[in-house]
């Protein structure tokens, strides 16, 4: 199967117009493919928690800084507020559905539904550790795991409607829907988003079923919609394009990792995430660091005077000890490149005297930064190329658009 991800964007596409004021409880009046619809925070949740699970890195971090980068796609108030936090807070146990519509990487990678638990409930501790947002997170990815494992409706309707929210066994599409309005808590969205499933006959009627309830259309569909495509193996191929259109890259190429990643038979094996002193380190250097272990050095972008000022090099003077008056080299937990000096012909030097001390202290690990992308006005093809002998130095890691 292909474009995993994708059936939680696509639910939250599709069912992002018909938010607030524009809720519609006629399922024929739902166009999937209304041309203002576009991502919000259910699908920037989905990726990030993703990308956390297949690279072993750390889920609160992942959301933070994937979020805090996208934060105009209309965040919930507390989870909002976390994110603007300068540090990552401790989890604010909330039971709102966003442990629900950002779990689905979970119930396609498990290959066992222990681990799907375990997985599920990795996502949802970040924010979502109350128990019923962890119960949110764990039954929706059940019901994918179940989908994936070729599970009939009755199966899951026992095993995860019935076993984890028993008030709404024998409850009906037709029975809920009269009554049914906006509601954020897991407790009646996700119970709701597994009736869409159940009653659906394919993925584009799950979606429709899920926006029709006249509730939260956009959170009911990134959810229901994972559930469909795990059982029902098949997206219209018009919904996947239109979503890959509106998606950002790094989404894109998350999407095909994660594919490969299942298609290969689980989670990523520790043997090939990338590693150092037995460390599992990122494969690109993060958007956002705020921390670093005790090995790690963040590289810079400074200028020969050493006035750490602004950008990166103020994060590096504030959090990880690079000197005021210094320009060069290691100071701390940094590593000052000057990238003020001139044209990217004067960089050159600085990058490769760089590389050379980093080759011969191994026993540091260095995070580069997109040196000389932000205050000195250069561009990512402009400075990446100073940098193609640090591509496979293994204590290394370069920024995403620098390697590629």
């Amino acid at each position: 199967m292909k474009n995993l991800l994708l059936s939680a964007a696509i639910g939250d596409i599709a069912g992002m117009p018909y938010e607030f004021g524009h809720r519609t409880k006629n399922y024929d009046d739902v166009d999937l493919l209304l041309p203002q619809s576009t991502y919000t925070d259910d699908t920037v949740c989905t990726f990030a928690c993703a990308e956390a699970l297949l690279k072993g890195l750390d889920m609160a971090e992942c959301l933070w800084y994937r979020c805090r980068a996208d934060m105009s796609r209309g965040f919930g108030g507390r989870f909002a507020m976390w994110l603007i936090a300068k540090e990552i807070q401790p989890s604010y146990h909330s039971y709102g559905n966003g442990s629900g519509m950002r779990v689905s990487a979970a119930g396609f990678m498990a290959k066992s539904k222990e681990e799907c638990i375990e997985l599920a409930t990795r996502t949802a501790l970040p924010t979502h550790d109350h128990p019923e947002g962890i119960k949110g997170a764990v039954a929706t990815a059940l019901a994918i795991h179940f989908g994936m494992q070729g599970k009939d409706k009755d199966y899951i309707r026992h095993h995860v409607l019935e076993a984890y929210y028993p008030n709404w066994a024998g409850v009906t599409y037709a029975g809920i829907k009269p009554g049914y309005g906006f509601d954020e808590t897991c407790q009646q969205t996700i119970p709701a988003a597994l009736i869409c499933f159940l009653e659906s006959t394919d993925y584009a009627d799950c979606l429709k079923l899920a926006i029709a309830l006249g509730g939260d259309a956009d959170t009911l569909a990134a959810i229901s919609g994972p559930m469909a495509y795990a059982f029902y193996k098949c997206m219209p191929e018009e919904l996947v394009a239109n979503a890959k259109a509106k998606l950002p890259e790094w989404m894109l190429l998350l999407n095909d990792e994660f594919d490969d990643c299942v298609n290969k038979g689980g989670e990523m094996k520790l043997k090939d995430l990338r590693q150092y002193h037995g460390i599992v380190r990122p494969e690109y250097t993060p958007d956002a660091i705020s921390s670093l272990k005790a090995d790690e050095v963040f590289v810079f972008g400074s200028n020969l005077h050493g006035y750490h000022g602004g950008g990166a090099a103020r994060a590096a003077l504030k959090k990880f000890g690079a000197i005021w008056g210094q320009g060069v080299g290691l100071q701390g937990q940094s590593y000052a490149i000057p990238t003020m000096q001139g044209g990217v012909e004067t960089i050159q030097p600085y990058v490769d005297q760089f590389i050379d001390f980093a080759k011969t202290h191994p026993e540091l690990f260095f995070y580069v930064t997109r040196i000389g992308c932000g205050i000195a006005g250069f561009k990512d093809s402009d400075i990446a190329p100073l940098f193609k002998d640090a591509v496979g130095v293994d204590n290394i890691c370069l920024p995403m658009s620098f390697v590629r």
